[in-house]
């Protein structure tokens, strides 16, 4: 490993001697006669250490250690001191120095503490590279059957673990269409984990989640007083991902202005914030997802076929459940183990004949209704084997709410709470938490059910 080494002293004869010695030796060499100009130059450009002289006008080098401590902290910094004294090296050491040299300087000592150095630096470099490869093996599809948080055998779905493998490396806008809970926001996390974005925030939008304009506010931003309640400006989901990705889910659900104006935001890549005049320039990628029938939408008018073509770049169908049911196993197995562990419970077996009978079913709510019925099951199983008769024959999207029988006592207004909030708690129980789909069935906007979500104490990250 080359290192490059910055040198700050005073005396010029010293930089002199460094800059021979060290250019001998294969080191990359800068040299700066004061501590403020050494530390613009590493403002500028970067390097591995600096051996600085602890006495000199100006900026001490004790100053220079705290300040590259603090904004430069994988820099190795070495003291010079023309004091022998334990006192001295301790205070540069709790300064923040790596090691320290005495003058008169030898110079076969400066070599021995850069030769550590560079040793040191390159097994972090090897432990990162490691670690790095250890991350992709543990996320890649070696895994066969899982990948991140996808589960399946079926052809279909190794075919989109490939897909994901392939796209994420890439800028492409995707499309992902498939059924509610077969798992489209699950792949978007796959893609961005993978993706050159992945130390940027992946920020998830839900189009048919707000109003418009709040839609909008959301997305692009908006300026102070730019509509009621904006007491602040605040930046948008475009703004916050820069360098990222945003994942807009449900993107049908946009209104036709805000079709324009996404299609406006991917194809300018710049954003202007609602009450706002000058454009903002934003890096993101886009993930969009919808459920099937974009295309009849497209052909009726109802969605913008230049906005489709731009969002279609690399479509990735996820197949419904009952399309890929030899998964049905793998997956039931999986979040068996899952909720056994949750629940602190032994390990639990299944029967033939209950896996038969969960296999069998069409599973309209897909994976998403899957996964609540094993829970259930699970919580309704007291020993260590799952039978037939233990599986709730109604599977729970086709059952309707039931409420307990109303009597005069407590008051009705007490009746009508502890109603409303076991509606609204078996409604996040069935769309795992799912906002958008909650406030589709219960007839709801989302400003009243989140307002009452905090009036019960409800989360619905508790239901994911």
């Amino acid at each position: 490993m080359k290192l490059k080494v910055l040198v700050i002293d005073d005396e010029r004869t010293i930089l002199q001697t460094f800059k021979l010695r060290l250019a001998k030796w294969g080191y990359e060499v800068l040299l700066a006669a004061e501590g403020s100009v050494g530390l613009q130059m590493l403002a500028q450009q970067d390097c591995h250490v600096v051996i600085t002289d602890l006495r000199m006008p100006g900026l001490s080098g004790q100053e220079i250690v705290e300040k590259i401590s603090a904004d430069y902290p994988h820099i190795k910094v070495v003291v010079i001191t023309g004091y022998a004294s334990v006192q001295t090296a301790i205070e540069a050491m709790k300064a923040g120095a790596h090691d320290f040299l005495v003058k008169p300087l030898d110079f076969e000592h400066v070599r021995l503490i850069l030769h550590r150095i560079s040793e040191q630096l390159s097994l972090r470099d090897e432990n990162r590279s490691l670690q790095e490869r250890i991350v992709c093996l543990s996320k890649g599809i070696e895994k066969g059957y899982r990948f991140d948080a996808l589960l399946g055998k079926s052809a279909a779905m190794q075919h989109i673990f490939r897909m994901i493998e392939t796209v994420a490396p890439l800028e492409s806008t995707i499309l992902l269409h498939g059924e509610t809970g077969t798992g489209k926001e699950l792949v978007a996390r796959a893609i961005h984990a993978r993706s050159a974005r992945n130390s940027r925030p992946l920020l998830t939008i839900d189009c048919g989640l707000f109003s418009e304009t709040l839609l909008e506010s959301e997305l692009f931003g908006h300026e102070k007083g730019a509509f009621t309640g904006a007491y602040a400006a605040k930046r948008g989901c475009f703004e916050l991902a820069d360098g990222g990705t945003v994942f807009l889910d449900e993107i049908t659900n946009a209104s036709p202005s805000m079709q324009k104006k996404l299609l406006r935001a991917i194809q300018e890549k710049t954003v202007q914030r609602l009450g706002g005049e000058a454009p903002i320039v934003v890096d993101v990628r886009i993930i969009a997802a919808c459920n099937e029938g974009l295309l009849t939408l497209v052909s009726e008018g109802r969605f913008r076929r230049d906005l489709y073509y731009r969002l279609n770049v690399v479509p990735i169908h996820l197949p419904p459940l009952r399309e890929r049911r030899e998964d049905i196993p793998l997956l039931v197995r999986h979040y068996l183990d899952y909720y056994a562990n949750q629940m602190q419970r032994p390990p639990v077996e299944i029967s033939s004949e209950a896996m038969r009978q969960l296999s069998s079913h069409d599973w309209p709510g897909n994976v998403r209704e899957l996964v609540n019925t094993v829970e259930r099951t699970l919580i309704m199983t007291p020993g260590t084997l799952i039978q037939k008769f233990h599986i709730d024959p109604v599977p729970e999207s086709e059952k309707p709410l039931s409420y307990p029988e109303l009597s005069l006592n407590p008051p009705l207004p007490e009746q009508v709470a502890a109603l409303e909030r076991d509606y609204i708690d078996r409604a996040l129980k069935t769309y795992r938490g799912r906002i958008s789909d909650v406030v589709k069935h219960s007839g709801l906007n989302p400003r009243t059910l989140y307002r009452k979500m905090r009036l019960y104490g409800l989360d619905k990250k508790d239901y994911r």
